[in-house]
């Protein structure tokens, strides 16, 4: 029987899903190359979490930024906002924007550099969707599980909690937002040990987060400028000011501040910096003087 040839999009196609490597079999049924991805059912213990984002060329990185390091920022931005909310990745699907065939290599590179992050965490690309751009796109959709009713949100902070933040923030351009570790063991570890009151993480500057934060909990804050964990050769402006730190922020009952800081488990710097306080109080959610990353704006 003659071979059929493929079409430039099945051969495509083809080319981008092998860039992912061998995939993991555990409880998938079914994946890529079907019309859904199909899984087994997780544990009735578990809540389920699904989170979506997407990187867009010009917008999240350059058309000089090296193609894997835009795929391994598609899915660690993802991974961030599991971190927040405490969960363990499951499963990904992952959707391509494509301008053209001359685009095609360059997609390539940006699976492979996907894929050995989804490596480092066990997680499987099950599926996703490709589609033509005027430039290229690529948006990632996860599943993952968390202990049931054990994932913080955003509203539960109140007076009196104290804030802090992992890490080092205002250094993510020009490199780190490209290859920055998404804090899930950090994360997991905090709602496992049932620290966090209310949690989010710092895509969009602390000007923008932590405001959000404190409208969600109904709650105004102080922080303390001179107390932020700066990168090096940075400024305290751009903590507020220039997104894409990934930390984690979260706020904790004072009574759990000191077996959070005795315990802490990691070499990721921990720091106090600031402090919940009634609505109204302090900055609240108005925001703060210097104001974080809007897409809008």
């Amino acid at each position: 029987m003659k071979k059929v040839p493929l079409s430039p999009e099945d051969f495509w196609i083809h080319q981008w899903t092998s860039a992912l490597g061998q995939q993991p079999k555990s409880g998938i049924r079914h994946s890529i190359g079907h019309d859904c991805a199909v899984l087994s059912p997780f544990s009735n213990q578990l809540d389920l979490v699904l989170k979506t984002d997407a990187v867009v060329e010009g917008v999240h990185f350059l058309p000089s930024t090296p193609a894997d390091l835009a795929g391994r920022k598609a899915l660690a931005r993802a991974l961030s906002d599991l971190a927040a909310a405490g969960a363990t990745p499951r499963a990904a699907l992952l959707t391509a924007g494509c301008p053209n065939a001359r685009s095609a290599p360059r997609l390539r590179q940006a699976y492979r550099g996907l894929s050995l992050l989804a490596k480092k965490f066990h997680l499987p690309i099950v599926g996703g969707e490709t589609v033509r751009t005027r430039q290229l796109l690529l948006s990632v959709s996860l599943l993952g599980t968390v202990p049931k009713n054990t994932s913080p949100n955003r509203s539960g902070a109140k007076p009196g909690h104290l804030l802090f933040v992992t890490g080092k923030l205002g250094g993510s351009w020009p490199r780190r937002h490209l290859t920055f570790t998404p804090r899930l063991a950090e994360g997991q570890w905090l709602v496992r040990n049932k620290f966090p009151s209310a949690m989010l993480d710092l895509s969009d500057g602390l000007g923008a987060d932590l405001p959000r934060l404190a409208r969600s909990s109904r709650i105004g804050f102080q922080i303390h400028p001179d107390q932020i964990p700066l990168s090096p050769r940075t400024i305290p402006k751009l903590a507020f000011t220039r997104g894409e730190d990934f930390e984690l922020l979260f706020s904790v009952p004072p009574k759990l501040a000191p077996a959070l800081l005795r315990r802490w488990p990691f070499t990721t710097p921990l720091t106090l910096i600031g402090s919940c306080l009634p609505i109204r109080q302090g900055y609240h959610t108005g925001g703060l003087p210097l104001r974080g990353y809007d897409h809008l704006r």
